[in-house]
């Protein structure tokens, strides 16, 4: 039989709120800064492109190696958790 558990709640209900407000906080950074660079502003549009240029100029194999890495440690922490 299932048994209510207020941290087990309190914790599911603090991570759907932080995940919620990270998408939203997320996508209004991407929403506003695509704005920038559409505006006349010269300094925003140099900004804008030098970052896209960052971006493009990043190594494919780095990139995914710091992925494994990411994703060994989010793996080592959901063990962790599950052993908890």
């Amino acid at each position: 039989m299932y048994q209510f558990d207020l941290f087990h709640f309190y914790r599911f209900l603090l991570s759907t709120v932080v995940c919620v407000y990270c998408v939203v906080h997320t996508t209004v950074f991407v929403w506003r800064w695509s704005g920038y660079g559409a505006s006349g502003s010269t300094t925003m549009t140099l900004a804008r492109r030098y970052a896209l240029v960052l971006l493009l100029r990043a190594r494919f194999r780095r990139f995914l190696y710091e992925l494994s890495v990411l994703g060994g440690l989010c793996g080592a922490l959901w063990l962790l958790l599950y052993l908890h």
